[in-house]
């Protein structure tokens, strides 16, 4: 009698079928969307309130100093007493410190928004960092676990496109107070789903107190990935603000959202690519510096781009490393952080991004105005390439066999 062959499922379809991961997946996404758009919604009631651009920008800053500033924190907090009391306790304050500015009456001086903002910047409950932190233990097989990480990074383009779609484009753009209004509800319901739910409620909790000297950080590897998530936050402010610039240049303003989504969509489909056909051979290491060196490539071609329709192609070209890149760096964070640091050590890496971003942002303004947005693009390269070649001389410590360091 023949036998029937076993065809090899996917490993992205066997970490979505795993118990758990599509709903606290969709659950996180959700919570995620109105943290994406957190410091434009600042902004945007900053200037419905009669503020200057220079006053709703520090509106907006302080709300992302906040959540560089505050993740870490929580994620120390949640490694220490669990999940679920530091997330309804962090949306809680989150939600409020949103619903009170969304409600202020419209003859408040914008001024009075800046410790509204920064409340809620600190506060907005690190779902994603709790998810990653989740697979470590409901997704046992490493190959699962690394399609699982590959869907995660991958699907979270759709709420950086979605997020400024609902909240900005439909809500926020004809009133400001509601669209910050409808995301602190749609945070706090989407975050208290997450936290209820049974696999978070069953992460077990350290109970150890750590310092700030006693945390991820002093291992050389949670500090290598996150020198790489600094220098890919300031590529990506920087091309954001330089994929604006050359649609203005090229007298085609509304163009932005277009090469925007053309960004995410080369992470998305390489993402998804990634996680379908599970981890490839060679050393994670090798695959982070190779990753690295794509974007290094990939953005550097942007500042040569000569058309809008050639940098929306060189835009999905470029964002094709990223959402690999992310699996990657996610991966490793999971397994070199030290067991009852994991989800400091993911906020971590978060903290870097939102920090790297605001410097990038900052910079390609002033190369923007000095010399046009090809110089902020390679910009954006140089930074991610320098974070590489930072972390080379110690790529040894990024090996999972070798994690002690």
């Amino acid at each position: 009698m023949s036998s029937v062959p076993v065809i090899p499922r996917s490993p992205a379809v066997a970490a979505l079928r795993s118990p758990g991961v599509a709903r606290l997946l969709v659950l996180s996404l959700v919570a995620r969307a109105p943290e994406a758009v957190l410091a434009l919604l600042f902004l945007l009631r900053a200037r419905d309130l009669g503020g200057s651009y220079a006053l709703a920008g520090a509106v907006s800053g302080i709300a992302g100093v906040g959540m560089a500033v505050g993740a870490p924190l929580l994620g120390r907090a949640i490694d220490r007493i669990g999940q679920p009391v530091v997330l309804a306790a962090s949306v809680l304050a989150a939600s409020v410190a949103m619903l009170a500015a969304a409600l202020l009456p419209d003859t408040t001086a914008a001024w009075v928004l800046l410790p509204f903002a920064l409340v809620a910047g600190a506060t907005q409950p690190p779902v994603a960092a709790c998810l990653r932190a989740l697979f470590g233990r409901i997704v046992p097989d490493p190959a699962v676990r690394h399609a699982a990480l590959a869907v995660e990074a991958s699907v979270q383009e759709i709420t950086f496109m979605v997020g400024p779609l609902v909240f900005i484009s439909l809500i926020a753009a004809h009133d400001p107070a509601l669209g910050l209004g409808v995301a602190a509800v749609v945070l706090f319901a989407a975050t208290m789903a997450f936290a209820a739910a049974r696999e978070p409620r069953e992460m077990p909790a350290s109970g150890v107190r750590r310092t700030a000297g006693d945390g991820p950080l002093r291992r050389a590897s949670i500090r290598a990935l996150l020198a790489i998530t600094v220098g890919l936050g300031v590529m990506f402010g920087a091309a954001e603000l330089a994929i604006t610039a050359a649609a203005e240049d090229a007298g085609n303003a509304g163009a932005v959202g277009l090469l925007l989504a053309a960004y995410c969509l080369g992470s998305l489909v390489a993402g998804l690519t990634v996680a379908h056909r599970g981890p490839g051979g060679g050393s994670p290491e090798r695959a982070l510096l190779r990753l690295v060196l794509l974007c290094t490539l990939g953005h550097g071609l942007l500042a040569v781009a000569p058309s809008l329709v050639l940098l929306a192609v060189g835009l999905v070209l470029a964002g094709a490393a990223i959402a690999p890149l992310f699996t990657v760096v996610y991966s490793l964070c999971g397994q070199l952080a030290e067991e009852g640091t994991a989800t400091e050590a993911f906020t971590w890496l978060g903290s870097g991004l939102y920090a790297g971003a605001a410097v990038g942002a900052g910079l390609a303004g002033l190369l923007v105005n000095a010399s046009g947005p090809a110089a902020a693009f390679a910009a954006g390269a140089v930074a991610i390439g320098i974070a590489g070649v930072a972390v080379t001389p110690f790529r040894r410590v990024l090996r999972p066999a070798a994690a002690p360091d």
